[in-house]
């Protein structure tokens, strides 16, 4: 009875309530550090074969462009003055970051204390590490890895998690490089488009347009200058019209003159409205040579000879 008692607390390693279990135990909990370090590895590893897929992803759309880019270079107006590009990138998004992150994490401690603390935190990482390079995000993700767990009380993440959440959830996201996305934009003065006023894109899709597209049908453009200063049409549209009506027709509806006679339009026709008389509409064609056209583009454009004449005076 004695050795039978002695036996079952001696025991073997896999009775863990036994001496040897206890003792098998403790040896594995040595080896955990180890274990975990190369877990971790295998993770980072994982992460840089995700992004070898989006670079890939990347890579392919650019090929795509390629023949537009070629085109692009061939025309020296967009090439050297627009610096007009197509350009293939990974990007992310700092606020869906943001929100999917503490969604799962709370934002009660270390580094992590407060909403605007943590979106600062997020924004230095993104702004230190260059994500379109695989070595500069492996850092990137280590490091916010880190700081949430620098800021957790237990190791690993645990404390810092919401009701209902688990540190897979968040490894997941953060190694799994769901925020990272394959993305095509258009620069424009090494700009991307996303960066310009409505007015500016609605320009550089009319420049590109009427630039790279090699057909010779009329177009028709109604309001190109919606939404830009007299400036911005004289050095950015007027050129790129000037060009375009070489090859093809432009039918172009403008409340600006400075169009017609700036791009030295074939034909203008000016449209009146009368409330007066019913409501009526009526146009008159004619060259710009034209006294009764030249009249009417005066009309609009300065206001009326008189204002013309004040603003002449003015200057003398």
């Amino acid at each position: 009875t004695w050795e039978e008692k002695q036996a079952g607390i001696v025991g073997s390693n896999d009775l863990p309530e036994t001496i040897l279990g206890l003792e098998h135990q403790l040896e594995k909990l040595n080896d955990l550090p180890i274990e975990r370090d190369e877990l971790q590895t295998q993770r980072i590893s994982i992460t840089a074969q995700i992004f070898d897929i989006l670079d890939e992803q990347r890579i392919s759309r650019e090929a795509l462009f390629k023949p537009v880019q070629e085109l692009i270079q061939s025309n020296s107006l967009i090439r050297n003055e627009y610096k007009l590009q197509f350009q293939s990138e990974l990007k992310s998004n700092l606020d869906m970051i943001y929100d999917r992150l503490f969604l799962m994490v709370k934002q009660t401690a270390g580094d992590f204390r407060g909403e605007s603390e943590s979106l600062a935190v997020l924004r230095e990482l993104m702004d230190k590490h260059d994500i379109s390079s695989k070595p500069s995000l492996i850092n990137l993700v280590q490091e916010l890895h880190g700081r949430l767990e620098e800021a957790s009380k237990l190791p690993g993440i645990q404390s810092l998690l919401k009701k209902d959440r688990n540190a897979n959830e968040v490894y997941d996201f953060i190694f799994g490089l769901e925020y990272l996305k394959p993305q095509y934009t258009l620069m424009f003065q090494d700009a991307q488009i996303e960066q310009l006023s409505p007015g500016q894109r609605g320009a550089l899709l009319l420049i590109f347009y009427l630039l790279v597209d090699k057909d010779n049908n009329p177009i028709i453009l109604d309001q190109p200058e919606e939404n830009l200063d007299n400036e911005t049409i004289v050095s950015l549209l007027v050129p790129v019209l000037t060009e375009a009506k070489q090859k093809r027709q432009i039918i172009m509806v403008t409340h600006n003159p400075n169009l017609a006679i700036v791009c030295d339009a074939e034909q203008i026709i000016h449209c009146e409205f009368s409330r007066s008389n019913s409501n009526d509409i009526s146009y008159i064609s004619g060259a710009i040579e034209c006294s009764i056209i030249n009249n009417k583009a005066v009309d609009v454009l300065e206001g009326t000879i008189i204002a013309f004449d004040n603003r002449k005076i003015k200057y003398m």
